[in-house]
């Protein structure tokens, strides 16, 4: 890792920030980015003063200006991007009736055409050096959709998707493309969805960011093409694929169960405080 720089999305909170902080220890020259300056800045401190190297660049990734702002001060500043980590996205608890146009547009912004851009960006600096590592942020849901996330899950399809085709795309320039595919993770993910104080972690099994981290420092020293974390979500994977009826009764009990989860969520934020 020593000296590499790397290009963190969605660094503020969650798998971006723990993912910074562990790539930092190793040695990577991290660059943060994210919408809210506050928290990149105080990111990048933290690691700072703890013998680590980091740039906080805030960038609203919707904006493709905005994108093109980013790779140009990093390459000016330290160099080409030579580890890509597309970890930027967010989600929204709705059925696809019920959700808003102007969030689709902005999670298919955030989530699918920032992470294509980026790529496009910086690959022109991979090519230079003749190396480089691109790491797409999926979940289990770009393989079993599960309300109420269609939508979210469409975004993390087209992630899945284009990750494969990237690999093959670019494997014989030595660069290397990973699709790591958490389940769900301790994050403010579940806020963010649902607009209210609801915690992703509080559903069993719910994973640590730096889980998460750790899977990509392990992918940036053996590349490997996927990795689904943690790994017990690979059978439903695959029984998805060869028994999706099967599969549409489990989704379809979870999907419930998140949808109770924020009914009971709801009902104690709307009743009375003493």
């Amino acid at each position: 890792m020593k000296e590499r720089i790397g290009l963190i999305t969605g660094a503020s909170s969650g798998i971006g920030a723990a993912t910074a902080r562990w790539l930092a220890r190793q040695g990577m020259r991290v660059v943060l980015t994210a919408r809210r300056q506050d928290r990149l800045e105080a990111l990048a401190q933290e690691i700072r003063a703890l013998g680590g190297t980091a740039l906080a660049i805030p960038a609203d990734l919707a904006d493709p200006s905005a994108r093109q702002r980013l790779v140009r001060q990093i390459e000016e500043t330290w160099g080409p991007v030579e580890v890509l980590i597309n970890n930027a996205g967010f989600g929204y608890y709705a059925t696809v009736e019920e959700t808003p146009w102007d969030v689709v547009e902005r999670m298919f912004a955030v989530n699918i055409l920032a992470m294509i851009h980026l790529v496009q960006l910086v690959l022109p600096g991979m090519r230079r050096l003749g190396r480089g590592h691109i790491i797409n942020i999926a979940s289990v849901a770009g393989y079993i959709s599960t309300p109420p996330l269609t939508v979210y899950s469409a975004t993390k399809f087209a992630v899945v998707g284009f990750s494969e085709g990237l690999r093959r795309e670019l494997e014989p320039h030595g660069i290397h493309v990973t699709v790591i595919s958490p389940g769900p993770v301790r994050t403010e993910f579940g806020r963010v969805a649902s607009g209210l104080a609801v915690d992703p972690g509080e559903v069993p099994g719910g994973l640590n960011p730096e889980a998460v981290a750790r899977a990509i420092a392990r992918a940036l020293r053996r590349p490997v093409r996927e990795i689904v974390i943690p790994a017990r979500y690979r059978p439903a994977i695959w029984i998805n694929r060869a028994l999706p009826r099967l599969v549409d009764w489990g989704a379809a009990r979870q999907g419930r169960a998140w949808l109770r989860h924020l009914e009971k969520a709801r009902g104690e934020e709307e009743a009375p405080k003493d």
